[in-house]
């Protein structure tokens, strides 16, 4: 009777110069960089403006404002302002067959049709 035996061999890198990867992140603004890149300054007119509710807002994510950014998926979306506070707008968003609760900064949103 014949047995064959594997015996389990470990390898060994001594020459291992770069660092394991850890998943996948390679940052907050990863896969939008294109999207939340600006050349020119804003200037200060976007904190003039007054929204009431009802009004339409179009979602144009500020790069310059890291504060209440909204996700990428978000940029260029229409929606319909619900609350408005001191800096901040809650507005309802449609995506897909959902609508979506969107709390965000004067900065990155401005009226729709001006």
């Amino acid at each position: 009777m014949l047995v064959s035996v594997k015996l389990w061999t470990t390898q060994v890198f001594t020459n291992m110069t770069t660092k394991k990867p850890h998943g996948r992140s390679h940052g907050f603004m990863h896969k939008s960089r294109s999207v939340m890149t600006k050349d020119k300054i804003r200037g200060v007119s976007f904190l003039m403006r007054t929204f009431v509710k009802g009004d339409k807002a179009l979602v144009i994510i500020d790069p310059s404002q890291h504060k209440a950014l909204p996700h990428r998926r978000y940029h260029g979306k229409v929606g319909t302002i619900t609350s408005v506070g001191r800096r901040v707008v809650t507005m309802d968003v449609k995506l897909g067959n959902k609508t979506k609760t969107l709390i965000t900064r004067l900065d990155h949103i401005k009226p729709f049709g001006v």
